[in-house]
């Protein structure tokens, strides 16, 4: 009886916790590189990787059964140039989607670059501030067939008895690694202001049937990769849009007046509930009220304010969860306004870079 009624009071409390009111808080975060006197963009296409990619018709065996089946391979030695291909389509979509660029596509981009004459000059008279050119500078794949060796033991009704059964599973393993790099070339000064680099790695194993193999291919691995670093390319180059959740401090010491302010916060009403908040805390100095009304006001764009307020909060109580939101809303607060600051045009952000005596275009095209 001891153990039900404790368990039903640990059910009550977990049930008690979820139904706290989250407050959540919409603020800008910065990208890692500062492009505000770059977002008149072009792009160039996709360098493919210039290295060996083994290839042949057919998938080789690692084991003497392996050896003896006929499968094709999956990949083709035009696997450089079309996985280039689907990273130019990635990569400039991803670009287009953030509506922070005005971009020039890359077969554009590719006409002016290619024809080697001034080419800095002259894009940055058809208004374009940088260049960028993503290289895919290193892959690996590696595809191969093996076995593994079954057995069941059979009731053999002509003998009457038990025998076993052998037989061969076939296998596909395939590897594939990348490394993908992104760089900026300012139009201004023929310099690398930028580069950021992309790296990623993955393996699979499939069974098929030897008479009639069908699998996933490699491309469709390489593929998918791509497809992952768009997040990172958004965190790279743009600044992005994120939410910060924090649920309101409970009634305690528990005052009834509040009772209401947590209604309209649970019911959306968060202005009129950050108003009764504020004013039971003006009035009582109730911590959680304070706590609240500085939580909601943030969440409603004031930072200021309820930084302004949490820090009044901390001069009337040690709670560590007020510090705690202090130093979370000074950190919302910096980094929204780098964030903003990136909409306008600066000189900051970007550190040049060498091009090793070459064209800095052959040197990445190359």
């Amino acid at each position: 009886m001891r153990k039900t009624v404790s368990a039903l009071v640990i059910l009550i409390a977990l049930l008690l916790a979820s139904c706290q009111t989250s407050i959540r808080i919409d603020y800008l975060y910065p990208s890692d590189v500062n492009m505000s006197q770059y977002r008149n963009l072009a792009v160039m296409p996709v360098v493919p990787y210039r290295g060996y990619i083994p290839s042949s018709s057919w998938i080789a065996g690692l084991d003497v059964m392996a050896g003896h089946v006929r499968v094709r391979s999956s990949y083709s030695s035009g696997i450089s140039a079309d996985v280039a291909d689907y990273a130019t389509d990635q990569l400039y979509s991803t670009l287009s989607d953030t509506g922070y660029f005005n971009l020039l596509d890359p077969t554009s981009t590719a006409w002016v670059v290619n024809s080697g004459y001034r080419v800095s000059e002259r894009l940055r008279d058809m208004g374009y501030d940088a260049v960028m050119i993503a290289r895919i500078d290193d892959m690996s794949v590696d595809e191969r067939i093996y076995t593994r060796r079954n057995s069941e033991r059979v009731w053999d009704e002509h003998r009457k008895e038990y025998r076993m059964e052998y037989w061969y599973d076939y296998y596909v393993r395939q590897k594939v690694s990348v490394r993908y790099s992104i760089s900026i070339i300012d139009t201004r000064t023929d310099r690398i202001v930028a580069t950021r680099t992309f790296i990623d790695s993955d393996s699979r194993s499939e069974s098929f049937d030897p008479y009639w193999p069908s699998f996933d291919g490699i491309e469709l691995m390489l593929r998918r990769m791509f497809r992952g670093f768009n997040e990172g390319i958004r965190r790279s180059f743009v600044p992005t849009a994120r939410s910060y959740s924090v649920s309101l401090m409970d009634n305690k010491p528990k005052l009834e007046s509040a009772e209401n302010a947590y209604k309209m916060a649970d019911d959306g009403r968060y202005k009129d509930a950050r108003d009764l908040f504020l004013s039971i805390w003006n009035a009582e100095h109730h911590v959680p009220s304070g706590y609240n009304a500085a939580l909601i006001t943030a969440a409603l764009g004031d930072f200021d304010s309820a930084i302004s307020l949490s820090g009044e909060i901390m001069g009337y109580s040690a709670d560590s969860a007020v510090k705690e939101l202090y130093d979370d809303l000074v950190t919302l607060k910096r980094r929204n306004e780098e964030a903003l600051s990136q909409f306008v045009a600066s000189d900051e952000g970007t550190e040049e870079q060498e091009a090793s005596g070459l064209s800095v275009y052959d040197y990445l095209l190359r």
